[in-house]
């Protein structure tokens, strides 16, 4: 069948206008001769998640980790999960062990939207100790007799459609895996219709335990004694697509450049160098350090901001043009009150704030000018008094918002608190009908 001819450059950015953009990705990515057209194009995006190892374009996600190669049959389960889920999203030292005090080094273009919780258990790292790795060099030899046993007794069946008691398979698994195991005990529980079934899962447990026992151990010899590592490492790139549970690992590249450095290539191919800014209808910056380059333009509508720190809004308003303000929303974690001074967040028409502090709000509530508001406590140990509710209201009746303009609170006491909470509401429902005699109440709401 003839194809005809093909679009002429006009055309082909008309059709790449209306095209999806993960599907402009990647035909951007593979074919160079659609790559001037698709730049000049406005890229637009409805959802778009930034993180540090991985970022979110509608509902598919480009991850990069690192992909560790053991020879064949060596490569332990705990590294195969992680060969599957995308790799390691931690840089490796040069001993193969993971590099946590450069995984949180800023470099330039970075933002760091970390609250105060992320950084603590970010910065919570340990390693591996010497008494560790000799108590496994004392439990590998046993292990490993116990793994020949098992397979001594015959070819190993795994595909089990039975069913059988959970607590008798037990029992079994526990003796090869524990027990003193001896051809009488063997001959006891080899008539039992459970045995080949637990043997089976014995036999899987003992060599992952075998496996992941070795890898640590010849990863420490390798530290120890100078010796190469026992893998080789890749930087993978794994595209996934959530609503068709549709995973693909699309480019392995030898481990040479730091994590940070592969996340920004791929930013720089996807994003960089456009005629116009991506426009993006919904921006998530997740609470972790962003790994972005400078010169990325986007036009924003909404954001939902995890980070805490007034930097952090700073940091991220470099990448957004000017024409975004005011944003339609702005949802946001408060650690500290400071942050309300931002424009960003000031400006925006419909603000959302999750309150994550034990510091005074009414004097915020009070500042603040947007369109809508809507606070949702979060972890708050005490509410606010019921004169200071009188004092808010009273402030956005008379402050001449336009039609429309709505302040939303939850009147929470304390979580598990709902004796308390009910008596707070009946508090305030009728100090604000005592104070306000047009309001109407109804069961659980008054305006």
């Amino acid at each position: 069948m003839n194809p005809g001819p093909p679009l002429s450059y006009e055309s082909l950015k008309t059709v790449l206008q209306y095209m999806d953009p993960n599907l402009r990705i990647r035909l951007f990515i593979n074919c160079p001769l659609i790559r001037s057209a698709e730049k000049v194009v406005p890229l637009k995006i409805k959802k778009l998640e930034l993180s540090h190892r991985w970022i979110a374009i509608d509902d598919t996600r480009y991850t990069v980790g690192i992909y560790k190669k053991y020879p064949a049959g060596t490569c332990p389960p705990r590294v195969e999960r992680e060969n599957e889920f995308g790799g390691l999203a931690t840089d490796l030292d040069q001993h193969g062990y993971e590099d946590w005090p450069g995984r949180l080094q800023l470099r330039p273009g970075d933002v760091d939207v970390r609250g105060p919780f992320e950084i603590v258990n970010e910065t919570g790292y340990r390693q591996i100790q010497g008494f560790e790795i000799r108590a496994k060099e004392k439990k590998l030899p046993d292990l490993q007799e116990r793994l020949e046993y098992v397979e001594s007794l015959g070819p190993i069946n795994d595909h089990f459609t039975l069913s059988y008691n959970h607590s008798d398979i037990e029992i079994i698994v526990k003796y090869f895996k524990e027990g003193k195991t001896t051809t009488d005990a063997t001959s006891h529980f080899k008539v039992r219709k459970e045995f080949e079934h637990a043997r089976a899962r014995a036999y899987s447990e003992l060599k992952n335990r075998v496996l992941n026992t070795k890898a640590i151990l010849q990863q420490w010899y390798a530290r120890r004694d100078g010796l190469p590592v026992p893998f080789e490492s890749y930087i993978m790139l794994t595209i996934s697509n959530n609503k068709r549970e549709k995973k693909e690992k699309v480019e392995f590249v030898k481990y040479e450049k730091r994590l940070p450095e592969a996340l920004n290539y791929l930013v720089h191919r996807i994003f960089e160098n456009r005629r116009h800014p991506v426009a993006v209808k919904l921006l998530i910056p997740k609470s972790e350090i962003l790994r972005l380059t400078p010169g990325l333009r986007m036009e924003i509508e909404e954001m939902n901001f995890d980070g805490g720190s007034y930097r952090a809004f700073d940091d991220i308003a470099a990448y957004i043009e000017e024409s975004s303000y005011p944003l339609k929303s702005v949802k946001a974690c408060v650690y500290h009150p400071s942050i309300f001074q931002h424009t960003m967040l000031r400006s925006a028409k419909h603000l959302v704030v999750r309150g994550i502090g034990s510091f005074e709000w009414l004097p915020i509530f009070l500042n603040l000018e947007n369109h809508k508001v809507h606070i949702i406590w979060n972890y708050l140990r005490e509410t606010m008094p019921v004169d200071d509710y009188m004092t808010l209201i009273r402030h956005w009746v008379s402050s001449g918002k336009d039609v429309g303009a709505s302040f939303r609170q939850p009147l929470k006491v304390e979580k598990g608190a709902e004796l308390e909470t009910n008596n707070f509401h009946l508090e305030v429902f009728k100090e604000i009908k005592a104070q306000f005699k047009n309001s109407i109440s109804g069961h659980r709401y008054i305006f």
